[in-house]
């Protein structure tokens, strides 16, 4: 695997392998400003288009910027088409578990299908990295 990106927010790792990019999220994005967290997408965009991943493996679990409607919408402009045209296939987005009953892919996704795109990826919420990945890498 190789690390792609680092920064003091999150790193993105690559196996080429698997086309699967690792996204890990760490706790020091609660200090993190409405500038940090644009810089941080457009990063992450950068890392797509760089390795072009079929599979997205999205640690959140120590993610802790609140996003506002107005970011999530801008975050959906920003990445889904992109995504999509880029070849991702798969979404798997680790939560802590209590967030699971908490929250559906409709709810916390809601502007990338609201976008109603052409193959749009699925998006499922995992708390079990060992089932995400399951998931991830089933019929491929």
């Amino acid at each position: 695997m190789e690390t792609i990106y680092q920064s003091q927010f999150a790193k993105h790792a690559y196996d080429r392998a698997t086309k699967t990019l690792y996204s890990d999220w760490y706790k020091e994005t609660a200090s993190m400003t409405a500038e940090d967290f644009k810089s941080e997408m457009r990063e992450w965009l950068h890392v797509f288009r760089k390795c072009r991943p079929w599979h997205l493996y999205d640690n959140c679990v120590a993610f802790s910027y609140p996003i506002v409607p107005e970011e999530q919408s801008w975050m959906a402009n920003l990445l889904n088409a992109e995504w999509i045209a880029l070849g991702l296939k798969k979404y798997a987005h680790m939560v802590p578990g209590e967030m699971i009953t908490e929250l559906s892919v409709e709810q916390l996704f809601d502007e990338f299908f609201q976008m109603n795109l052409k193959d749009q990826f699925p998006i499922m919420n995992f708390s079990d990295k060992d089932l995400a990945i399951q998931w991830l890498h089933e019929g491929h």
